[in-house]
């Protein structure tokens, strides 16, 4: 297996899909006419971050975790179920603070709202950021634990 064509692949496979997904939670929760968006009450745009930060963080870790560790099975390779759980806690972890570290910064500063294509924009980056960063966290652990297991 050529570790770093299937690094880049799953990188961007979770980019695209973390961007989709984050644009349609977008329109779903805050709709798709332009207008300003509160960081607290009533739209509470910053809180919005934790449910993206845990979704995000989940499925892009632990989807590629379980499809890259299926192909490195049959090679031979073997990954248990701790590993999966530490490193998906760890992504998840790691989203979660990102999310409170953004929800603050929103809360604490000195707006009270964004603009909605504005929002959109941070919610995407920050979408496909986290998803491309959860995915390389969790495969390049995995691949150096099959490194230390096959050694």
């Amino acid at each position: 297996m050529n570790i770093a064509a299937r690094l880049r692949r799953e990188q961007i496979t979770s980019g695209v899909i973390n961007l989709v997904l984050s644009a349609g939670f977008f329109f779903a929760v805050f709709g798709l006419a332009s207008r300003p968006l509160h960081f607290a009450a009533p739209d509470n745009f910053a809180i919005d971050f934790f449910p993206q930060a845990a979704a995000i963080a989940l499925m892009s870790s632990l989807v590629p975790l379980l499809v890259v560790s299926a192909s490195l099975r049959k090679a031979g390779g073997r990954t248990g179920p701790i590993f999966v759980v530490r490193t998906v806690l760890a992504v998840v972890l790691a989203g979660l603070a990102s999310a409170a570290a953004l929800a603050a910064f929103c809360l604490l500063g000195p707006w009270r709202e964004i603009d909605w294509l504005v929002a959109l924009i941070a919610k995407l980056v920050y979408g496909t950021g986290l998803g491309v960063g959860g995915t390389t966290f969790a495969l390049t652990r995995l691949f150096a634990h099959q490194g230390k297991e096959m050694a």
